[in-house]
């Protein structure tokens, strides 16, 4: 039986230019061939064809202006400096629309959805309240667990803003799990993290998915260059910016002593300035934001993933393995990600290890070519698309089944 679903995000999906707007869209593109969904997002100046492309999956996509402050504004400091005084994290403050609250109601009184999705906990105001339909949780990571992380690494002010902000989401992302009649996390470590913090009894996990369709090794001209090396990620998103700068300060200096031509490329939207200052500089190519990261991944023969904060799972590390990349990792890049070292990827921690990692995997062809097919093979057969969404929509039945249930108990 087809289902009614409301999902509220952030923004549009499409340029699809971070992890959680990719996880969304490979959910979102199989549920719209069989249930009537609804998307409601804020949307941006000069957003308005992404409109357009969203309504060609199938879904109805409404939306209300975006009114947040600029990164890095006057505004954005003053609201960060606001913060200091609301019980909330500042992500939670900063995403919250009373437009785009009142929407949802008048969606729902209206369309009398079977299940309202909400995408992220930052978003969890819009829903709050909400009754008539089964409400879900897309928890894409452990917020608190990164902003913890976050304290632990920063130093002097900003270590106590971050350790204010990790308290405020501990406390904000365990209220919050009750609002929901089910969560869904992204892997089974985020999910033993909820139940083992917050004691939520209501979260299943569900897969990483890759659209193999896209990501495919021969989607596009091109070949392997011999010596180098890719990052992709969203170079906005702070975690990313750390484990970058912390790639090119400690390790990327002792691959070019073993490997004196090796090129790094930083494929990326928003490079912060101290990244770009590297562009040009011992085989470093900051490239930035590009309409499609693949010619990169085909041409690279290795793709790194330095991370030193984060949480969820890192969706470009799949999305390498889909176009038959060997990957070097930190744990914690790694981290949630059903993956065996040494056979499907390469894990390293120190910036020795890691570097010899890089190393041998652009000397050694053979033992890159193992790796790279060892997890190509894995993500095929395992994290596509389409079964990744019927774990989602096989949630989103039983969260219906279940409220039917209690109803009808309660009569």
């Amino acid at each position: 039986m087809a289902m009614k679903i409301l999902f509220i995000h952030k923004q549009v999906l499409f340029p699809h230019n971070t992890g959680g707007k990719i996880r969304a869209l490979n959910v979102l593109r199989h549920l719209s061939r069989s249930h009537e969904v609804t998307y409601l997002c804020n949307l941006r100046p000069g957003e308005e064809a992404s409109v357009s492309a969203m309504e060609e999956m199938g879904m109805q996509v409404q939306t209300t202006p975006a009114r947040e402050s600029k990164r890095g504004s006057v505004r954005f400091y003053l609201d960060l400096i606001a913060n200091l005084a609301s019980p909330r994290p500042f992500t939670v403050d900063r995403n919250f629309d009373p437009l785009l609250r009142e929407r949802a109601a008048s969606l729902h009184l209206h369309e009398k959805f079977d299940i309202v999705v909400c995408d992220c906990v930052q978003m969890a105001r819009h829903v709050e309240g909400l009754k008539g339909a089964s409400l879900i949780l897309f928890q894409h990571n452990v917020e608190a667990q990164i902003l913890k992380r976050h304290s632990e690494k920063s130093r002097g002010p900003l270590a106590s803003y971050m350790a204010l902000q990790w308290k405020k989401m501990a406390r904000f992302e365990s209220n919050v799990g009750s609002w929901f009649d089910a969560v869904i996390a992204i892997s089974e470590p985020d999910k033993s993290m909820f139940q083992a913090i917050y004691g939520w009894s209501h979260v299943t996990a569900i897969d990483t998915a890759v659209d193999v369709e896209f990501f495919r090794p021969d989607a596009l001209p091109g070949s392997e260059q011999e010596d180098r090396v890719v990052f992709v990620g969203s170079m906005d998103w702070l975690p990313n910016q750390e484990g970058v700068r912390h790639f090119l300060r400690e390790i990327w200096p002792k691959v070019r002593e073993k490997r004196p031509n090796a090129i790094v490329q930083i494929v990326g939207r928003n490079p912060p300035a101290e990244i770009l200052n590297h562009d040009g500089q011992n085989g470093i190519e900051v490239i930035g934001q590009v309409a499609d990261t693949r010619p990169y991944l085909i041409e690279a023969t290795v793709s790194v993933v330095p991370i030193l904060v984060g949480g969820g799972t890192r969706l470009k590390i799949f999305e390498a393995m889909a176009m038959r990349k060997a990957v070097v990792s930190t744990t914690i890049g790694a981290e949630g990600l059903p993956v065996r070292p040494g056979e499907h990827i390469l894990l390293a921690d120190t910036p020795e290890l890691f570097a010899a990692e890089v190393v041998d995997l652009l000397a050694n062809r053979s033992r890159r070519a193992a790796i790279a097919e060892a997890a190509h093979s894995l993500v095929n057969q395992r994290f596509r698309a389409d079964l990744v969404a019927s774990q989602f929509e096989e949630i989103c039945r039983n969260s219906l089944i279940n409220q039917s249930e209690i109803a009808t108990s309660s009569v």
